[in-house]
């Protein structure tokens, strides 16, 4: 924490509002300063193809450039065959479920079926296909299953 004391202020954009920080700072300074509700996720715009940095709201060290730009994600928690994952995106795709599954130690298979329920308005429960998306919601309910070789 010395380190932090000893800091010194700089601009940042977080949400596209001009925010005073010390620099260096920590993610949850960084969460309250922005007063980023519990349901969102804070990430750092990196330029070019590579993915945003996603800033934990913990005492992890931030530090920080002059006029920097960040935003707030809202995460939604999901279940894929009854285990919980957390994804930052309203929309989620076949092959996503399907990797999601995979990933949890889920049986390969040349074909999947897609079951969902428990969605948005939108969406309550149906079928997803392959280069399918649909619309997501928390608690929102994914079933995999390998269908075989077709």
């Amino acid at each position: 924490m010395q380190d932090i004391a000893a800091a010194h202020i700089v601009r940042i954009h977080i949400n596209r509002v001009a925010i005073d920080s010390p620099n260096p700072t920590t993610g949850e300074a960084l969460y309250a300063l922005a007063e980023i509700q519990k349901r969102e996720k804070l990430y750092r715009e990196v330029a070019g193809d590579e993915e945003d940095e996603r800033i934990p709201p913990d005492e992890t060290p931030v530090h920080l450039k002059r006029d920097q730009h960040f935003y707030s994600q809202k995460v939604f928690d999901i279940l894929v065959n009854g285990d919980e994952h957390e994804i930052d995106t309203n929309k989620i795709t076949y092959a996503r479920v399907v990797d999601l599954y995979l990933g949890q130690g889920g049986q390969p298979s040349n074909e999947y079926l897609v079951k969902y329920s428990h969605g948005p308005v939108e969406n309550p429960s149906g079928t997803l296909a392959p280069g399918q998306k649909v619309k997501v919601k928390d608690g929102m309910r994914f079933r995999v299953a390998g269908t075989g070789e077709s």
